[in-house]
């Protein structure tokens, strides 16, 4: 099994005095899709905020290509090499081809290499007709594939989706899982996704981390999980007879 790329060891994360995230170990590797998956308030989003370097940890240590986040690698470097997208896309006003370019811009990259990069990836999202398109005239969907095109554009070591998909209606949102699909298996990324629908999870993930009440009750490849379900509370989390 090769190394991980972002490896956590025993993290946990207290919110508002209470333990939302349970000592937690976690792994993903190189070209690696990582589900995250579990009831409302099972801590799915704490755990991928902290994985993303977003929260306070109370414990543990978050290693990235053997750097330890806050050690060897302080959080703006570890910040310049993931990107996230969460479910509500935070756009700008402007247009799409300046939103996506806007973290090029930032980190200072040329303007000819960053319109070349923005081009592309619009390409690659099939909006590439909307990059003159100002913000407020676009469709949920293509909100999400500009978000989208915003973290892919930045060629992340590891990508951190939360729900991006949750809020559009259901032939949107199959559509664009279809294409995020064949799209992740192009780029060979490390990501980590946060779904509430388990199918939708099973289509993109390599391997499922279940997860209830702050804790990881399974961490396999989702038709290990369908197939044999570690706990009956996974069975029941997941929708099926134990």
């Amino acid at each position: 099994m090769n190394e991980a790329l972002l490896q956590a060891s025993g993290i946990s994360v207290y919110r508002n005095g209470r333990l939302t995230l349970q000592p937690t170990d976690f792994a993903v590797r190189a070209g690696e899709v990582v589900g995250i998956y579990g009831p409302n308030g099972a801590g799915k989003s704490t755990l991928l905020q902290a994985l993303a370097g977003l929260l306070p940890l109370s414990s543990g240590t978050i290693t990235l290509r053997g750097q330890v986040l806050g050690r060897d690698l302080t959080p703006f470097s570890y910040h310049r090499r993931i990107a996230a997208m969460f479910q509500e896309p935070l756009l700008l006003r402007g247009t799409v081809a300046y939103n996506v370019a806007l973290g090029l811009a930032l980190r200072r990259i040329g303007k000819a290499d960053r319109k070349a990069r923005v081009q592309a990836v619009l390409e690659q999202l099939k909006i590439d007709h909307l990059a003159d398109r100002p913000i407020g005239m676009i469709s949920g969907g293509e909100a999400q594939r500009t978000s989208l095109a915003r973290a892919l554009v930045l060629d992340p070591e590891v990508l951190f989706l939360d729900e991006p998909f949750a809020a559009l209606d259901q032939p949107t949102r199959r559509r664009l899982v279809r294409e995020f699909a064949e799209l992740l298996r192009g780029r060979r990324m490390a990501t980590v996704f946060v779904s509430h629908d388990f199918a939708e999870a099973a289509a993109l993930c390599s391997r499922c981390a279940i997860l209830d009440a702050g804790a990881i009750l399974q961490d396999e490849p989702p038709t290990r999980v369908l197939e044999r379900p570690g706990t009956s509370r996974v069975a029941e989390i997941i929708g099926i007879e134990a």
